[in-house]
């Protein structure tokens, strides 16, 4: 299957970039992220579909931009890149190019919102222990989690796999719901929305 960039990816950065049009260094830093996004999760598509996997980092960011109206330039660059530690073929190399050209900051950010691995033995409490951190870590992880879980399900709603879409919606109301609730009450309705039409 042939990866490039399709016509929502392209749509979606001339999106994303729109409301950061006054600030010149804004537009550079989000068109650096979405190089750098698309370098990562070149060749990756999203859960055996033929969607290229950087229209779901592309998709977590219109969420907070468009849809919550997040103006900070930071949030939206650790938006695109939240998966390129996990999806990143060099750790060590992506670890480096995120802190010298996003800053402590983004960097920081991506890696509380890297999940660990984990396996059937010790995933819950491993889970458990991720989840507890983002809930009481800053905002802007808070925010790009719930985010990536919003868009996430509603991708999940349309899953042939049921049984995945089921557990990923159990795993979502138990851990991220009550994120949510606690973050932000718009993105309660919304995930809590998304997630009752997977069925």
């Amino acid at each position: 299957m042939q990866w490039n960039l399709n016509n929502f990816t392209k749509i979606a950065f001339t999106k994303l970039i729109q409301p950061f049009g006054e600030d010149l260094n804004d537009v550079v830093k989000i068109t650096k992220a979405f190089g750098f996004a698309a370098n990562v999760y070149s060749g990756l598509f999203r859960n055996e579909s033929q969607e290229p996997y950087i229209n779901h980092a592309m998709k977590v960011a219109l969420i907070l931009s468009d849809e919550l109206k997040v103006r900070d330039v930071d949030t939206i660059c650790a938006a695109i890149l939240h998966d390129a530690i996990d999806k990143g073929k060099d750790v060590n190399e992506i670890v480096e190019e995120l802190k010298l050209n996003f800053g402590e900051s983004v960097y920081d950010t991506i890696r509380s919102l890297t999940e660990p691995k984990t396996n059937e033995e010790n995933r819950e409490k491993l889970l458990v222990n991720y989840f507890d951190n983002i809930s009481k870590g800053p905002k802007m992880p808070r925010f790009i989690k719930l985010a990536d879980r919003l868009d996430n399900a509603r991708f999940l709603k349309n899953d042939r796999k049921k049984e995945k879409a089921l557990r990923y919606k159990e795993e979502t109301q138990k851990y991220i719901l009550p994120l949510a609730e606690k973050t932000d009450d718009t993105m309660a309705l919304k995930l809590s929305i998304a997630l009752y039409e997977i069925k």
